[in-house]
């Protein structure tokens, strides 16, 4: 009986002696000043309706991006400032606020921290509330990423795992199929850019060797259906005049989160109405899907045309109409993608 305790204390602590190590990590703080602060506070409000006295996230998400510029000192000065340079013309209009990331990977492998793990950073759109993020100097082309660099990401992800309830793992060029999910929270759907960093390869290989972390599957894109958003508007839209003469722009709407049921091409008829909603309607029901908080939806259909009906609390919303009386008629096109705007705004007044 002896024997067998003494082995499963051998076991034990072979056991304990093979968990992953921290792995060395050099200190080289960025600014994250008041000014700083103050952006990222800014941005959270305005891109995810996030309201928060301090800019801090709860990380599920790690994404890896390559820095595209070939030297650390390059890649270092790139986020040093509080305030995005102007040369940075593509994302000036969304936020002044400046990229950053907690981790940066030099070329040959050393790992250095620019700011705390849960300080929220700009470096990927619609999920920075959410993700930890990792740059490597260097680029898909005349300066590749290092296999230094590769077993360095390997062991930062790890390490990080181990800290934090890690469920995704994706490279910058993966951010966009994660629109429709809950975890999106970008609240302008123009505000998108293409990425390519840092590759299928490099991003199959990293999750394949970190397999034993059981690491969530990315969501899978629709090819033929239905993309959009759901929009809520309230309140007085009339037209107006400024104390300036000016006519403001009228409201566009916030995403909102909501049932969506969809049906085959529904008329007016073929559903019975009470008081702006309805109820009991007779066409099949094909499917129905669940927007994101920020209002994103996705849907595989098959081509043909359908009826997308918002379920609230008073029954089934359709503020359009075809000339045919049809309500929030959609076409679904062979190997299509249909984008659909659904505005609920039957507590506004235009």
């Amino acid at each position: 009986m002896k024997y067998f305790f003494y082995l499963a204390l051998i076991v034990l602590s072979l056991t304990a002696c093979t968990s992953s190590q921290p792995p060395e990590i050099i200190d080289k703080p960025i600014i994250f000043d008041e000014e700083r602060t103050r952006l990222s506070l800014d941005y959270m409000r305005e891109h995810y309706g996030l309201e928060a006295a301090t800019p801090g996230i709860e990380p599920c998400m790690i994404v890896a991006h390559w820095t595209a510029i070939p030297t650390f000192e390059g890649s270092y000065r790139a986020f040093y400032e509080s305030r995005l340079p102007s040369s940075r013309t593509g994302i000036q209009n969304a936020s002044a606020l400046n990229v950053s990331v907690p981790y940066l990977i030099d070329q040959d492998g050393t790992i250095y921290q620019l700011m705390p793990d849960t300080l929220f950073a700009r470096h990927v759109i619609g999920l920075n509330h959410c993700a930890i993020g990792i740059e490597n100097v260097g680029n898909g082309g005349d300066h590749p990423l290092t296999e230094a660099q590769f077993e360095a990401n390997k062991a930062l992800v790890r390490y990080l795992a181990e800290k934090y309830d890690i469920d995704y793992v994706i490279g910058h060029h993966e951010y966009q199929r994660f629109r429709d999910h809950p975890l999106w929270l970008e609240k302008d759907p123009n505000y998108l850019t293409e990425k390519s960093d840092p590759g299928d390869a490099f991003m199959e290989r990293l999750r394949g060797e970190l397999s034993d972390l059981n690491l969530q599957a990315l969501p899978q894109p629709i090819e033929q259906g239905i993309r959009g958003q759901v929009l809520w508007l309230e309140g007085n839209l009339m037209p107006s005049i400024g104390e300036e003469g000016d006519v403001p722009e009228r409201p566009t709407g916030e995403g909102i989160q909501r049932t969506l049921h969809i049906y085959e091409l529904t008329d007016r008829n073929e559903a019975e109405y009470r008081d702006g909603f309805f109820v009991n309607v007779e066409e099949e029901l094909v499917k129905t899907v669940e927007s994101n908080p920020s209002g994103n939806f996705s849907v595989a259909l098959e081509p043909g045309r359908y009826s997308v009906l918002v379920e609230e609390d008073q029954g089934l919303y359709a503020g359009v109409y075809d000339g045919e009386g049809n309500l929030q008629p959609v076409t679904v096109v062979e190997d299509s993608i249909t984008y659909l705007e659904i505005k609920v705004d039957y507590k506004a007044a235009y």
